[in-house]
């Protein structure tokens, strides 16, 4: 009666324990969400100190020579085209044509 107690009893245990989580040694898994969050924080923090040091290296107020040379010609330019405007309203009078000559 005992052995069959006692094998009931290893039985029951037994049962038990297959639908019981197995405890895994060395991983907790309560610690994982906070590690993500504590990647996902820190890659934050990285892309925000890339752009701050982008902002830092960045060259300013040089412009190409290419851009200089176009912004010169296109000054050139402007400027033949008001002489040539102007030369097209300015109005001689009869009077002064016949003074002149």
């Amino acid at each position: 009666m005992k052995g069959l107690f006692v094998i009931a009893l290893l039985a029951i245990i037994a049962f038990t324990s297959a639908f019981a989580p197995a405890p895994v040694f060395g991983v907790r898994t309560a610690t994982t969400s906070t590690l993500f969050a504590c990647r996902v924080n820190a890659k934050k923090e990285k892309r925000q100190r890339n752009r701050e040091n982008m902002r830092k290296f960045q060259k300013r107020g040089k412009t190409s020579r290419k851009k200089m040379m176009r912004k010169v010609a296109s000054s050139e330019q402007r400027q033949l085209e008001n002489e040539f405007i102007a030369k097209c309203f300015t109005t001689v009078s009869v009077e002064e044509a016949d003074v002149k000559n």
